[in-house]
């Protein structure tokens, strides 16, 4: 190789560098997507901790596929406006009614999924397997063929089988997605605004800290 021609691989890899500002920009989408939704992954219910029973729970199997990424995502959204108001100069007073309009979202979402899950969700006990599936039919309960007279969840066990179109043929396809749709969006409202409310107990704690450390001692 001539004394005056460099090296064509080493060249080409500094010339490929990511710019610094790029790079850091980089690190901050890993933080606020990767990072955080691992961090989270016991709340998200995607780590099983003993005697911890997570909200996704309450959500049929076949919905949380589409549930965990869209509450992991709407976590990371939460992490970077936390990051965005920890640099502004925020009152106590705005920060009491967003705490305050914050709560009541979460208790609204809350007897929301809990009304759902009580007239529009199906539990069925499957005693070969020691556990409970659950089916999210709708509020309407049509008393046909092949169950007449029969609850739910007695139709679904012994008529229906678990297989889940024909379950959701039998009560009403429509009202079925409905009840997922309202279901995955009332849990991820909840999960996001239960992570706003930390943020604003940790940005309240920055303007008051003395207050924070008497209240832990």
């Amino acid at each position: 190789m001539p004394a005056n021609q460099k090296p064509v691989g080493r060249t080409s890899m500094r010339s490929a560098q990511v710019p610094p500002l790029a790079a850091y920009w980089v690190r901050l989408v890993l933080g606020f997507s990767v990072s955080v939704a691992v961090g989270l992954a016991p709340y998200l219910g995607k780590l099983h901790i003993p005697l911890f029973a997570p909200m996704l729970s309450l959500i049929p199997a076949s919905v949380q596929p589409v549930a965990i990424p869209l509450s992991a995502a709407s976590m990371g959204i939460v992490a970077v406006l936390v990051q965005w108001y920890g640099s502004q100069h925020l009152s106590p007073r705005w920060l009491h009614a967003m705490f305050i309009r914050s709560i009541a979202i979460c208790i609204f979402c809350l007897v929301a999924l809990t009304t759902i899950e009580f007239i529009a969700v199906v539990r069925v006990n499957v005693p070969s397997v020691g556990s409970t599936v659950s089916f999210a039919v709708g509020p309407s309960r049509p008393n046909t063929p092949p169950c007449t007279g029969l609850g739910p969840e007695d139709c679904i066990k012994h008529k229906l089988s678990l297989d889940e179109a024909q379950i959701e043929t039998y009560f009403g396809e429509r009202q079925a997605n409905i009840t997922k749709l309202v279901l995955v969006l009332t849990y991820v409202i909840f999960m996001s605004m239960f992570g706003v409310l930390v943020g604003l107990v940790m940005l309240a704690g920055r303007l008051n800290p003395v207050a924070i450390r008497s209240h832990s001692t």
